[in-house]
C-alpha cells in the first residue's frame, strides 16, 4: 500500500505579523507627519531696507503652509519679484525651519531726468521715503556711460555714497577736443567738490582721510587723474579772491 504523506501546514506567525503592520503604521504616520508639517519658524536675512513682513507676503507664506509642500525654485522666484533684491537663497530643514538669504540691491542715486532711483542692478524705482539720504543725479548721461558709472559706484561705501549731494555728469574737454568723457563731478554734503571718472570711482573710499589732510579748508579734489597716487586739491577762493580775480568757477577752469 502506498504511503500517504502528510503536508506540513505552516502556522502563522500572529506576533510577527502584527509587529511588521506596527513598524508599517509607524513610518507611515513619520512620512505623513513630516510631508504635513507645517512652517514653524522664518528666519531672513541679509535685509536693510526690506521689512520681513514684506518678504513674506510676497512669498504668500503669512499661513505658515506645509514646509516639504513649499516649491523652492517657485519661492526664489516670488521673492525675487520685490524690487530690491538681487539674489535669494532658501534652505528648508525637516524640523519645519525656513531660512531666507537676501541679497538687497543697493539704492545709487535719484536721477532727476527719469524721476526714478537707480539701484545696483540697474532697476530703476518709484522714489519714496525708503530711499532718503541718497545723492541726486542732475543732468543726462549717455545710456552707456550710466551703466559703467553704476557698475563703478556700486563697489563705493554705502557711508562715502550718502556723502554725496549731486552728481553731474562732467566730461572733461578742450575747446572741442573731448579728453575724458568718463568723468563726473560730485558736490558733497560738506560743501567739497570732487572730480573722478568711472576708473578712478573707488579711490572715493579715501574721500574722509583725504580732506583730513587739508584741515578746514573747503575746495575741490580731482581723481579724475590716471595716475592713482596723483590727488590735486584746490582751495575755494575767499570772496575778496572772487572779487579781484573773478569767479572760482573761472579759477578751477
Amino acid at each position: 500500500m502506498e504511503k500517504v504523506k502528510r503536508v506540513k501546514r505552516k502556522k502563522l506567525n500572529i506576533k510577527a505579523i502584527i509587529i511588521l503592520l506596527l513598524i508599517l503604521y509607524l513610518i507611515g504616520m513619520f512620512l505623513y507627519t513630516i510631508f504635513t508639517m507645517k512652517i514653524k519658524n522664518i528666519y531672513i536675512t541679509g535685509t536693510h531696507l526690506l521689512t520681513d513682513n514684506e518678504v513674506i507676503s510676497i512669498a504668500d507664506i503669512k499661513d505658515y503652509p506645509a514646509i516639504l509642500q513649499i516649491s523652492t525654485n517657485k519661492l526664489k522666484e516670488k521673492i525675487s519679484n520685490l524690487e530690491l533684491v538681487e539674489e535669494v537663497n532658501i534652505k528648508k530643514t525637516l524640523t519645519g525651519k525656513l531660512y531666507i538669504q537676501i541679497k538687497e540691491a543697493t539704492p545709487l542715486f535719484y536721477n532727476r531726468n527719469t524721476n526714478k532711483v537707480v539701484l545696483s542692478n540697474k532697476k530703476e524705482v518709484e522714489s519714496n521715503a525708503k530711499y532718503l539720504g541718497i545723492p541726486t543725479l542732475v543732468n543726462y548721461v549717455p545710456k552707456d556711460i550710466l551703466n559703467d558709472f553704476i557698475d563703478s559706484l556700486k563697489e563705493v561705501d554705502l557711508d562715502i555714497i550718502k556723502m554725496i549731494n549731486e552728481i553731474e555728469y562732467c566730461p572733461d574737454m578742450s575747446e572741442d577736443i573731448m579728453i575724458d568723457e568718463y568723468r563726473f563731478l560730485l558736490r558733497m554734503n560738506d560743501a567739497n567738490h570732487v572730480y573722478v571718472n568711472i576708473i578712478n570711482m573707488q579711490r572715493l573710499n579715501d574721500y574722509e582721510s583725504i580732506f583730513a589732510t587739508v584741515g578746514d579748508l573747503k575746495g575741490t579734489v580731482y581723481l579724475d587723474s590716471y595716475n592713482a597716487d596723483n590727488i590735486i586739491f584746490e582751495a575755494f577762493l575767499e570772496e575778496s579772491e572772487v572779487d579781484e580775480g573773478g569767479t572760482n568757477d573761472e579759477a578751477e577752469d
